[in-house]
């Protein structure tokens, strides 16, 4: 439901504030393609983003979009016909390489000690000391000392 409203802030902020810009531009088929392609891929981006970070977490989603980069340049390469820096490889296989390592040596899959010992939900942590220390709104007013 977020979504929806989110669009719809969004396109009220179109209209008001970017009408002149959305008139000027000379809508053709290559424009209106090129926008829906835009924002499947970004419709698609979003929805599966959630069901990476579950299966395989946040460091090697990080990690994964490092090799973004790559991808500009193997079109770069192929597609422009540009030469490119040589230490370019050179990256491309140190990510590689980390995101093998990584993947090979991930702890994010292993049980947990509570899980394992059976206690499950029912585990209580230690509060940390922050915790035990009481906020002001608990300390009656005549026990607080004025700063002066």
């Amino acid at each position: 439901m977020l979504g929806v409203f989110g669009m719809l802030v969004s396109i009220c902020e179109i209209v008001l504030l970017e009408r002149k810009t959305l008139e000027s531009v000379k809508w053709s088929p290559t424009v209106i393609s090129l926008f829906a392609g835009f924002a499947v891929a970004a419709f698609l981006f979003y929805t599966v983003v959630p069901f990476i970070l579950k299966m395989s977490g946040a460091t090697l989603f990080n990690l994964s979009l490092l090799t973004s980069d790559m991808w500009a340049v193997v079109i770069r390469i192929f597609f422009y016909r540009q030469q490119v820096d040589w230490l370019y490889y050179v990256a491309f296989g140190v990510v590689g390489v980390g995101l093998v390592i990584y993947s090979v040596n991930d702890t994010a899959t292993m049980p947990s000690a509570a899980l394992v010992s059976g206690e499950g939900a029912n585990t209580h942590y230690e509060p940390l000391d922050e915790e035990t220390v009481p906020f002001r709104a608990d300390v009656p007013a005549e026990n607080l000392v004025a700063r002066t």
